[in-house]
């Protein structure tokens, strides 16, 4: 099997072998990372003892954190794709691209990732631009959360296809089972620029590809933490509006000496309902945003010393419970959609709400019908399932073997999200006019505000 060469600037040339690949848990980095970022923006938030953090805002860092990951994904990805499937050690590979437009479709979602993550960080920066002014800058804040959704989200689905990617090479030790950290170790540093020697031989089929999709199904969970905390912060973006609003509204009742009585005592029953409504749904997002910590926490089990199998148990329960409370979050939010459509409108509400749902709702709805659709295949009978399998592209999809379906589903959220973040662009401009209306927002800081945001 020939080898790679790569060439380095010295002169030196190494001799990196088709099978030896990078087996770094991103999912487990970007985790630790996103932890790390939650705790710098309520130290600093843009502003560190009254200096302006050009590069070391948070939101700065989190773009940081992101080319960093994609560029090793880029790098691990390309390297595994020309790697020939290794069907001599795992037969259980041989139809692995069997379907004609699955690897055109999963080898491109790549440069889709780039092209998502180029479009977040420029419209991140304008929003930045007008937070340095300090114009309505929790707004901005809360705007340029919900704009990396597609940024990070699309990170971690192309960080779920590079173990899958590895798995088909065979690439996987029985070493490598042991530490997410496989990689950092001295000795497998210098192991990418030698050959694989003959006692590393690949960890069994089945041991393998536990490890592919235990780590697939980790980037996914860490995707669904910042989905679950972007939609926290648009429910609070959005009932801070619909605040606003009526605070505007009571003030001008208060100024005209012709308001009737009772239209006072309606506006306070409103306020009244509008704060019962912040208090639940605020239990609805925070129970989501909890459960989706827990899951990625406890996807992180074995690595503590836990069993696989007190695992596999434990998330069983904790995926029923995301399902229970992603539903109650995006109900909570349906609810002050329609309750306060009146306050919400200099938010033009409409294309908002959608883009906030649409990739939360997708990525519950598309596996379970993903799944339920092969399920149903399979009960039908044969001649039925012939005719099926003519039918163009859906044909092809219900007939994916797990493997197909491991690389077709985040490559497929990868367009996804690059199509959510064209969206943004015409969604969440920084020069919308409901922005302006809180202007500048008052220097008299609170407890409240981060720590080291008072010069």
């Amino acid at each position: 099997r020939p080898c790679n060469a790569l060439f380095l600037k010295s002169g030196l040339v190494f001799q990196a072998p088709p099978n030896s690949v990078s087996m770094l848990d991103v999912g487990m980095l970007v985790y630790a990372g996103l932890f790390v970022l939650a705790v710098w923006r309520k130290v600093c938030f843009y502003w560190c003892c009254g200096m302006w953090l050009s590069i070391l805002n948070y939101m700065s860092l989190l773009y940081l954190l992101v080319g960093t990951a994609l560029g090793y994904l880029l790098i691990g990805f390309y390297q595994a794709a020309q790697i020939p499937v290794d069907v001599v050690e795992y037969p259980e590979l041989k139809d692995l691209w069997s379907v004609g437009w699955l690897k055109p479709f999963v080898l491109l979602a790549p440069i889709a990732t780039c092209v998502t993550v180029a479009l977040g960080w420029l419209l991140t920066e304008s929003h930045i631009f007008e937070i340095h002014k300090r114009l309505s800058m929790t707004k901005h804040d809360r705007a340029v959360q919900i704009i990396a959704l597609p940024t990070v989200f699309g990170l971690m689905a192309l960080a779920s296809m590079l173990p899958v990617f590895e798995l088909t090479t065979g690439s996987i030790t029985a070493e490598m089972l042991k530490s997410p950290w496989y990689d950092f170790q001295p000795l497998n540093i210098l192991s990418l620029f030698q050959a694989r020697q003959p006692g590393d031989k690949p960890a069994s089929w089945n041991d393998a590809k536990l490890l592919a999709f235990w780590r697939y199904e980790t980037c996914m969970y860490v995707a669904d933490i910042f989905e679950a905390w972007v939609l926290y912060q648009f429910g609070r973006l959005v009932l801070e509006q619909v605040r606003e609003s009526m605070s505007k509204e009571e003030e001008t009742s208060a100024l005209d000496s012709e308001t009737p009585a009772h239209l006072s005592k309606v506006e306070r029953d409103l306020q009244d309902s509008h704060a019962a409504v912040t208090s639940l749904t605020w239990v609805g997002t925070s129970l989501f945003v909890v459960t989706c910590v827990a899951q990625s926490a406890a996807s992180l089990w074995p690595y503590l010393g836990g069993s696989q199998e007190d695992q596999e148990a434990l998330m069983s329960h904790l995926q029923v419970a995301g399902f229970v409370t992603s539903c109650a979050a995006i109900y909570n939010l349906v609810v002050v959609e329609q309750a306060f459509h009146r306050h919400l409108e200099p938010l033009r509400p409409l294309l908002k709400f959608m883009t906030v749902k649409m990739l939360v709702s997708l990525c519950f709805l598309q596996k379970a019908v993903l799944t339920g659709l092969q399920i149903f295949n399979q009960y039908l009978p044969g001649a039925m399932q012939t005719v099926i399998r003519r039918v163009p592209l859906v044909g092809d999809i219900v007939h994916l073997t797990d493997l197909q379906i491991h690389l077709f589903y985040p490559a497929l959220i990868i367009y996804e999200c690059l199509l959510l973040a064209i969206l943004h662009l015409l969604v969440w401009k920084s020069n919308e006019p409901w922005y302006k209306e809180s202007q500048k927002e008052s220097l008299n800081y609170t407890e409240n505000d981060p720590l080291l945001l008072k010069g």
